[in-house]
């Protein structure tokens, strides 16, 4: 009597709590797939990279309960074109300054070289060598002239390299 008992426990747990899907991998199209216990497709599951997530897609459109619905995104933001012109004006004003102060910086070396207490030549020959400098590293290059920092090491540079012109000539 207690096998029979037992027996009928057993198989009442087997039918109560027995598999009702299988999940299978299908390497072809890179899912998971679902069947049920007649062995028909219920649905697949597929990551999604962008959403970084498993997404499930149902097969059976009458008995689902997890029909496919189309990912909601976020509305696209409003571009503010008046902020893009304010940018844009910053930036050209930016430029001009830096342009315009690395062109005083040119102006000012050059008036300190003609007031050099030296030879013409010597002064001729210094303003020379200065300007093929210029016209090699800052006129042919393309400069970030928006960038403070650029235009100051730029500035630097340029009075550094003076020094040294008007070192080396006057030493002659």
């Amino acid at each position: 009597m207690k096998k029979v008992i037992f027996s009928v426990f057993m198989l009442f747990g087997v039918f109560c709590f027995s598999q009702t899907a299988t999940k299978k991998y299908n390497s072809f199209y890179n899912r998971y797939e679902y069947f049920d216990s007649n062995g028909n497709m219920t649905g697949y599951e597929k990551y999604n990279s962008f959403s970084k997530q498993y997404e499930y897609y149902s097969t059976n459109n009458s008995q689902s309960p997890q029909t496919r619905q189309p990912t909601q995104y976020r509305a696209p933001q409003q571009l503010n074109i008046v902020n893009i012109g304010d940018s844009m004006n910053i930036l050209q004003n930016r430029y001009n300054n830096n342009v315009q102060q690395v062109q005083s910086t040119i102006n000012n070396i050059e008036s300190q070289i003609k007031n050099l207490d030296i030879s013409d030549s010597q002064k001729t020959k210094i303003q020379n060598n200065f300007s093929e400098l210029l016209v090699k590293n800052v006129f042919e290059k393309n400069w970030n002239y928006n960038s403070v920092s650029e235009v100051n090491r730029i500035i630097n540079w340029m009075y550094e390299t003076a020094n040294i012109i008007i070192k080396n000539v006057t030493s002659e």
